[in-house]
């Protein structure tokens, strides 16, 4: 697997974003069904990730990470 520079990996969060955004604006009824813009890869799997993570998050909500709660201290 080839590494990606800083600014490569900045851009695929990025599109990672827009996927998830693409999604959250069709479950909240703002549009019609988003198609991924990309063709090739890394971006196209990155937007179907954002997507996937998205409506995923809002079907089932937020998930709980146990290991995390009691990190917090009052």
């Amino acid at each position: 697997m080839t590494r990606l520079t800083t600014e490569q990996n900045f851009l695929l969060s990025r599109v990672y974003a827009k996927g998830w955004n693409a999604a959250r604006s069709h479950a909240m009824g703002m549009g019609k069904a988003p198609v991924n813009p990309h063709a090739a890869d890394p971006e196209k799997s990155r937007w179907a990730e954002g997507h996937d993570g998205a409506l995923d998050y809002y079907r089932k909500g937020p998930k709980f990470i146990s290991h995390r709660a009691g990190a917090a201290k009052p």
